[in-house]
């Protein structure tokens, strides 16, 4: 949740600071009629993890594929503090914020207008939120799509991390702490993906993995809409994708397929291979 809260304050921030910036006294004065056609522009949000509408007590957790519930505490750059004055800014123009402070009491009144903001607009939420931002379209980022998010407003990328990880994770977690809390829910997307080809477990072979499970997997998000597939090696894995050839991969998988767990230098060749797989694939399918 972290996560997608640090985002949501990139994004206000960027887009009301320019009211906060001081004006130079040698700045020339915009164009105010240059200035009215350029805001008639809306903008394009390429990358982003937006939340489904939820009802009271609902929670969404399909934002992201790696939503770490352990990591060691990290402090936040400093616009991204809570404290930030410029949240001010961003609340007024989002929410009709009243105040120049941030007291307790009026941090409760904010969360009040938010909630009854979201009863009042149900599934119409996210693209409100659109709205208010000049954004016509957004690129969701998240394991699947849900209420709210239309596909004319919101663009799907579904991810595919968990696809080029069929063997146990177990010794790579052991051995490279830093990865450790993100490989849990790549496993966890993997068994989603397989029970919803009817699959409990993977194919006994490299080929019939690929063609009985990556492949369909693709096929069936692009039939659901999505546009594009997103990696998040870099929370996995160091990022020097070779060519490894389908034999090399092939030894690898049927070595652990169905028991043991290979070190992260083992399991890199059937790495390599799937990344690029799943790159061709995806680029063969559009």
């Amino acid at each position: 949740m972290k996560r997608i809260s640090v985002a949501l304050a990139c994004l206000l921030l960027l887009l009301v600071s320019s009211s906060f910036v001081p004006r130079h006294a040698a700045q020339t004065e915009v164009d105010r009629s240059l200035a009215d056609e350029i805001f008639k522009i809306r903008a394009i949000d390429h990358h982003a993890h937006p939340m489904r509408a939820t009802r009271e007590g609902e929670e969404d957790r399909e934002f992201d594929a790696l939503i770490p519930d352990v990591l060691e505490p990290a402090p936040l750059p400093v616009r991204l503090r809570p404290d930030n004055p410029e949240f001010v800014g961003a609340w007024r123009s989002l929410w009709g914020y009243r105040h120049d402070d941030m007291t307790d009491a009026h941090l409760r009144e904010l969360d009040e207008t938010k909630r009854r903001a979201t009863r009042e607009h149900g599934d119409e939420h996210p693209a409100w939120v659109l709205d208010q931002l000049n954004i016509e379209v957004m690129f969701a980022n998240r394991v699947a799509m849900g209420r709210g998010l239309t596909p004319q407003r919101f663009r799907w990328v579904a991810f595919d991390d968990a696809l080029m990880l069929p063997l146990s994770s177990a010794t790579v977690r052991k051995t490279h702490p830093d990865y450790a809390a993100f490989y849990p829910g790549e496993d966890a997307l993997l068994k989603r993906y397989l029970s919803e080809l009817k699959l409990t477990a993977v194919p006994a072979t490299l080929r019939e993995y690929t063609s009985r499970v990556v492949t369909p997997t693709l096929e069936r998000q692009k039939r659901d809409g999505a546009v594009a597939v997103k990696f998040e090696a870099a929370y996995l894995r160091a990022l020097d994708f070779a060519d490894a050839s389908e034999a090399e991969a092939a030894r690898v998988y049927a070595r652990f397929a169905h028991g043991g767990a290979p070190t992260a230098n083992e399991y890199k060749p059937l790495q390599d291979f799937l990344f690029r797989y799943i790159a061709r694939e995806a680029g063969r399918l559009g």
